[in-house]
């Protein structure tokens, strides 16, 4: 693998971090992007740093024009805005979208060029929230589907080019994903439904996160893998749950799986209130 290079969004922590440092222990020429370097992790202090804020078309332009060849993309980057859908703001809305899939979609167009002449690849990490809509992440869902439509897209678009696209979806994993959150900033009214589900969203998300999780190591390899592979399929699910979703809307009926779906999730939500 040795001369290959990458460019790996969202690299300052968990499944971004680690793509970038077992590419560079196989060989490869990493760009880590972050939003802000002077505080990218001790870990990458032997990797070129690059200053990336998605929203912003100005960082994307300068990240690019120091880029004259490049053989791999993975579109990590991203973060979720949460809460009940009433509870967004619109600039909230606009950044979600603009995060998750504008800017990723700008990077990416302006790197083909480099792309095409290396014959390479583009790896966009998507979740389990890109095929199934999960209740309070409606615009993060909103903006992983569009993320698996535009790839899939893609990977039709540019094969006469020489250029694969691959999907990586999680399940859920720990990392400072959950962390990094954005809860909606409308209020809602006390006493409504809103302010109920937001009420058990809360102790659900506090339950979940009082738990040992599933460490990205799997995601990670995955990626991996996909980088150095001949051929890249197009989606790759990693993750019991994201595998489980995957069946129930593929295997049952739409309406039996909703039915499911939506039992399972007040049925989360509800002991989230205990």
């Amino acid at each position: 693998m040795s001369g290959r290079s990458v460019l790996v969004t969202g690299a300052s922590s968990g499944i971004g971090l680690g793509v970038a440092l077992r590419l560079r222990e196989r060989g490869w020429r990493v760009l880590a992007a972050v939003r802000e370097p002077s505080r990218a992790p001790r870990e990458l202090e032997d990797v070129e740093v690059v200053a990336l804020d998605l929203a912003q078309p100005a960082q994307i332009q300068s990240a690019v024009a120091r880029i004259e060849a490049l053989d791999c993309l993975v579109n990590n980057a991203g973060y979720a805005l949460t809460g009940p859908f009433a509870s967004y703001a619109p600039e909230q809305m606009e950044r979600q979208v603009r995060v998750n899939l504008l800017g990723p979609a700008l990077l990416t167009q302006r790197l083909i060029p480099a792309l095409r002449r290396a014959h390479g690849r583009i790896i966009n990490v998507s979740s389990l929230s890109g095929e199934t809509g999960l209740p309070m992440n409606a615009m993060y869902c909103a903006a992983k589907h569009a993320l698996e439509g535009w790839s899939e897209a893609l990977h039709h678009e540019l094969k006469s080019q020489g250029i694969q696209v691959a999907l990586v979806a999680p399940g859920g994993f720990r990392t400072r994903f959950a962390n990094n959150m954005e809860w909606g900033a409308l209020p809602v009214a006390a006493q409504s439904i809103e302010a109920r589900q937001l009420d058990g969203y809360r102790a659900m998300q506090a339950k979940l996160l009082a738990r040992p999780g599933r460490e990205p190591g799997p995601v990670i390899e995955a990626i991996v893998r996909l980088a150095e592979k001949d051929i890249m399929p197009l989606r790759t699910r990693v993750g019991f749950d994201a595998h489980l979703l995957h069946a129930l809307k593929r295997w049952l009926p739409e309406g039996i799986a909703l039915g499911v779906l939506g039992s399972a999730f007040r049925r989360r939500l509800a002991d989230g209130k205990r």
